[in-house]
């Protein structure tokens, strides 16, 4: 009240600061009554009081939205996010352009959050709030909520089928070609650009019904760097959602629609194909068989170009980096870990000549192991974030031990940091840090590790990821002996769909150890 008397008494004496000081006691006003009622229904839900940071901008949190600007811009958004949680609780909160966001590293919360009470969160009122993602796209898998994201989940519906995620003969052609450009014995190469072409041409055949051809004719890659550019713009808008319209967004629009311009010709084939089928069976005539891939079965049943045009390019943008940058990941650890390429390549031996399929894979313990530990410690999915739907509650996090529910009001997004999550010492021991796959062979792993998410909304493309890299690494533990590292950099995070080392994977191959 006092306050407020003093803007009272600066506000007459000096008019023309009267607008501003009546808005800042209205924010003031504004915040004492949030609190008040946030205490009285927190009481009701007999919850604890949610611990916050010190904040120079309390309102409308204008610091914190600057610092992880200039972090997204700058290449350190993992050491920006692991530096908010260092030395706090594993829940707290923040003002984050005005409205109260949740930090929380505590792997109850990301359970009851994503698998218990996963409708009373969202993600489109984020992701599509004010037409943010446009001109890119609008509707599709990871935008959606409701009856809209059980359609976009209805159209990829094929990611799910055994059939399709255990087939390593889809791979098994672009691996062969990858591995007949790959350099002689010794000489220092970067791995990164081949196994993003590869991915390329295994991912558009999949589901654009064609490879791009990347491997054999590097130039076709071009587009990638597009979808690179819209991948980093879109994280840019979203992490900004409330200021973007503050920032000139003429290199993404120019992206958007190199890729646009991609996906539409892939498009306008499926539907003129679906026509020329049509009529073929209206005539009477054998219209032969169908195609397999995932473009077809989306088109035949999204009959607005408009709309496929955004649920394919929300599926294929995205996931067109997911794992050439996880198996990036997965060798830049193996060229630095000697001992564990040796336990790869033995086990992959023991295997003998014949097929690596599926099954075989999955029994490949050490080298699952591999996989989930580079998971573990540089995950695609970077934050899991979620806006509260309506009131609700998490388990922990309140109170002075954390130990009490916490209330979640409406409108409130909840961030669950995984590269904090997923190197907590009280879940992974005192080498949290350390690449050390042994620790997947020596205890079973729940909630503080879910890389692809947990719950309905898991990533679809889990079993498909982890097949495709397993087979790439088995396939080049059969040939060599050795893989040295030729850069002795540290990680350094730039961020496409997940975190990729800013260097590539500088590395040899040696046949003979």
């Amino acid at each position: 009240m006092l306050m407020l008397s003093g803007l009272y008494g600066l506000a007459t004496s000096l008019p023309w600061l009267a607008i501003p000081c009546f808005l800042v006691a209205a924010l003031a006003i504004q915040a004492l009554v949030d609190s008040v009622v946030d205490s009285y229904k927190r009481r009701q839900r007999n919850c604890g009081k949610i611990p916050s940071i010190r904040q120079w901008d309390p309102i409308f949190g204008l610091d914190l939205a600057w610092s992880q600007y200039k972090a997204l811009k700058n290449q350190t958004f993992i050491p920006w996010l692991r530096g908010m949680h260092e030395g706090r609780p594993k829940t707290f909160k923040v003002k984050f352009l005005g409205k109260r966001q949740i930090f929380t590293s505590d792997p109850e919360n990301l359970k009851h959050m994503t698998a218990i009470v996963w409708k009373d969160f969202g993600i489109s009122p984020l992701r599509r709030y004010k037409n943010i993602g446009h001109p890119f796209a609008d509707k599709g898998v990871n935008t959606t909520d409701g009856d809209d994201w059980s359609f976009s989940r209805f159209l990829i519906k094929p990611f799910f089928y055994r059939e399709v995620y255990t087939d390593v003969k889809r791979i098994e052609r672009y691996t062969d070609e990858l591995m007949d450009l790959l350099p002689p014995d010794g000489e220092t190469f970067n791995m990164q650009p081949l196994l993003q072409r590869w991915f390329l041409d295994a991912n558009t055949h999949f589901i654009l019904g064609e490879p791009m051809g990347a491997l054999p004719h590097p130039e076709r890659a071009k587009v990638t760097w597009a979808m690179l550019d819209v991948l980093r713009g879109a994280r840019l808008r979203l992490q900004l959602w409330k200021v973007h319209r503050l920032l000139n967004w003429d290199w993404w629009f120019e992206a958007v629609g190199v890729v646009h311009g991609f996906v539409n010709g892939h498009l306008e084939r499926a539907y003129a194909d679906i026509e020329a089928r049509r009529r073929l069976v209206e005539a009477g005539r054998d219209p032969g068989p169908e195609r397999a891939d995932l473009l077809w079965y989306m088109a035949n049943h999204c009959p607005d170009r408009e709309e496929l045009r955004s649920q394919v390019s929300l599926l294929f943008v995205p996931n067109n980096d997911t794992t050439s940058i996880f198996t990036s990941n997965v060798l830049w650890n193996l060229a630095r870990h000697p001992r564990a390429w040796r336990e790869v390549r033995a086990e992959v031996l023991a295997h003998g000549d014949r097929p690596l399929t599926f099954e075989a894979l999955r029994q490949m313990k050490y080298v699952q192991a591999v996989l989930n530990e580079t998971h573990r410690l540089y995950p695609n999915n970077i934050t899991q974030v979620r806006v509260c739907l309506r009131d609700t509650t998490l388990p922990r996090g309140g109170g002075a031990g954390g130990e009490q529910a916490i209330y979640v009001r409406k409108g409130d997004m909840v961030q669950v940091a995984k590269p904090v999550l997923q190197r907590d010492p009280e879940y992974w021991g005192a080498d949290g840090e350390d690449f050390r796959p042994e620790r997947f062979l020596e205890a079973a792993h729940f909630w503080e590790f879910v890389p692809f998410s947990g719950g309905p909304r898991r990533c679809p493309a889990q079993m498909m990821v982890m097949t495709e890299s397993a087979y790439l690494v088995a396939r080049l533990a059969r040939v060599y002996a050795r893989v040295e590292a030729r850069d002795k950099n540290p990680y350094r995070h730039v961020l496409r769909i997940g975190p990729s080392n800013k260097t590539g994977v500088m590395i040899a191959l040696h046949k003979e150890a």
